[in-house]
């Protein structure tokens, strides 16, 4: 029987607690489901369409969480499921320690004997192939044995008072008289001997593959227990009209009459779209064939050629006033002119980000196809889970001149040398590297911190995106920029803050300030003189102080940053692209 247990944003649903994903929820701990298990799929109201996007991950469409409620505030009758996780628990009363089908509760999780609220499991165990169970309490106070009793074992969870480790935690059988504490339980082979049986709770199965990996504890509310693998693009033309968005969320039923115009004209307007974009139904018959044209091409597209899309279509410009996709080329300050090319004002922007999967303990980081991750689903779904976010950003192009001749500079390759290496060890497995992602990377970080003082979005809410031709890659668009934005399904997508930030007497003040805080760090100079820092040593001139942001705002998880780029270091000023900007006091 399914009762409701919480409430989630739609948003969370696809980022912090997407599928696998434990949830501490008000006297319940659950697992979310994958998604054979939601009950919308079906519903063409809850579908979204971004063809690049679907084209990139090979859907057929994506599927957005539904509300609870409708918009005069009576329920849906949709929900996304979830499943009772872990299922170990303890009565903080008798303190004993089972799984919930022994204690014979209903609904609520309830001792029998005590009729006290249970307590879920602190501690679950899990694999770096994404397999989670409880933790094995039988396993582990009989030592890997079996129990010794004379009756069938009962466990039993006391809590010392005299400290707060692990030692504090005491599992005790009844039955045997065996005690044991948690300690040393989190040791990375301290469940050496326990063989992963592949359960996939989310699943409500196991997997058919058999799984080498060796079981780790972790705590039950841990972050590094669900690492979420968000992908997204931006809608660009044709795709970002209005009524080409609209179409392409009611495509699967569009479609279906695309072959007879009388039928289309007779069938279509009962579906709302008409009233939805403000068009003749003429209109709409031209616009679904093109539709239909742009569609038609159902080839897979690489990440790197999305990107160079989304670059070419901030340089082309567009001036859609109905569209999602609307920007406006500004003057570009005379102060930064010759280093910077081009600013773009994105005055309206449309993303749709989608749920491709998760990984469990280590949070490997690859956008590219290969990459690996725990899916959603038991098999192969024609859709993926996903949210639309709209917003505001500012595109800012460097001087593809100056460009060349930086990172030609041997000093330069001398210096982004010391990092390369890092990268083949490292779990941040990006699509490239090269000193000139680093120098975009770490002006669009420098640039966000500023902007934030300025804009009156939060830091955690406004995110990058970087415009890069790496070494290794065969580019048929050369790039060199970075995009600054804000995207989010509320109101703090659109308002206006950033555009704002990008007028030009605006943008020459936040350069000049954003050079002069580069120019120093709280923590130099050991800062800028750094020959490796952060995770796996991916970043040389970087730290907390100065130029990290959240991990919402990065999109290779603060690696690759060096400030050292921008401004040039203590020995050298030339290493930095914008150093005869500064004015350095001797």
């Amino acid at each position: 029987m399914a009762i409701d247990i919480g409430e989630l944003r739609r948003s969370q649903l696809i980022t912090t607690y997407g599928c696998g994903a434990i949830v501490d929820l008000p006297g319940e701990s659950v697992i979310m489901a994958g998604i054979e298990y939601w009950r919308n799929q079906d519903d063409e109201r809850f579908r979204l369409s971004e063809p690049n996007l679907q084209k990139l991950l090979r859907k057929e469409y994506f599927v957005t969480p539904p509300p609870t409620e409708n918009e005069s505030g009576y329920p849906t009758g949709y929900g996304i499921p979830a499943f009772r996780f872990p299922k170990w628990m303890y009565c903080p009363q008798c303190k004993r320690l089972a799984p919930a089908a022994t204690f014979g509760f209903v609904n609520k999780p309830r001792c029998e004997r005590c009729q006290r609220y249970l307590i879920p499991s602190r501690f679950v165990i899990a694999c770096e192939n994404g397999h989670l169970e409880d933790f094995p309490y039988m396993w582990w106070v009989h030592y890997g044995a079996k129990c010794s009793g004379n009756r069938p074992p009962e466990l039993y969870i006391e809590m010392s008072e005299q400290s707060s480790g692990l030692d504090s935690i005491i599992i005790e059988c009844r039955s045997c008289k065996n005690k044991r504490s948690m300690q040393g339980s989190f040791i990375n082979e301290a469940l050496k001997g326990l063989k992963c049986r592949g359960n996939r709770p989310w699943l409500k199965d196991k997997d058919p593959v058999q799984c080498d990996k060796m079981l780790r504890t972790m705590q039950r509310g841990a972050t590094n227990l669900h690492f979420g693998i968000n992908i997204s693009t931006l809608s660009i033309p044709p795709w970002s009209k209005q009524i080409q968005i609209a179409i392409g969320n009611r495509w699967q039923t569009v479609k279906c009459y695309l072959h007879d115009e009388t039928l289309f004209k007779s069938a279509i307007p009962p579906l709302g779209i008409l009233e939805q974009c403000g068009c003749s139904i003429e209109e709409l018959w031209q616009q679904a064939k093109l539709f239909d044209e742009n569609a038609s091409d159902t080839g897979a597209k690489s990440w790197q050629s999305i990107l160079e899309e989304e670059y070419q279509a901030f340089l082309t410009g567009s001036d859609d006033e109905e569209g999602e996709f609307k920007t406006r080329e500004v003057e570009v300050p005379s102060f930064v002119s010759p280093y910077i090319e081009k600013v773009v004002l994105a005055l309206r922007i449309r993303e749709v980000m989608a749920l491709r999967g998760f990984r469990r303990i280590d949070p490997e980081y690859d956008i590219d196809d290969n990459a690996s991750y725990t899916p959603v689903s038991r098999e192969e779904q024609k859709w993926l889970p996903a949210i639309e976010l709209k917003g505001e950003g500012l595109f800012i192009k460097l001087n593809r001149e100056k460009l060349v001749e930086w990172e030609n500079k041997p000093e330069v390759k001398t210096r982004f040398q010391t990092i390369n290496p890092a990268k083949g060890d490292s779990l941040i497995k990006g699509p490239g590297f090269s000193p000139r992602y680093v120098l975009l990377h770490t002006l669009a970080h420098h640039l966000i911190r500023q902007l934030i003082l300025q804009c009156g979005y939060s830091s955690a809410s406004i995110k990058e995106r970087i415009y890069c031709t790496f070494i290794n890659k065969d580019p048929h668009l050369q790039m060199e920029g970075i995009l600054i934005y804000t995207a989010s399904n509320d109101s703090e997508g659109s308002l206006g803050g950033l555009v704002r930030e990008g007028k030009k007497e605006r943008l020459d003040n936040t350069f000049r300030n954003m050079l002069e805080s580069a120019s120093w760090c709280s923590a130099d100079p050991l800062c800028i003189n750094s020959r490796g820092q952060g995770l796996n040593a991916l970043n040389l001139a970087a730290c907390h102080s100065c130029t990290l942001l959240p991990e919402t705002s990065c999109e290779a998880r603060n690696c690759y940053l060096d400030r050292a780029a921008l401004i040039g270091t203590l020995d050298n000023k030339s290493i930095g692209f914008f150093h005869s900007l500064l004015d350095y006091q001797e």
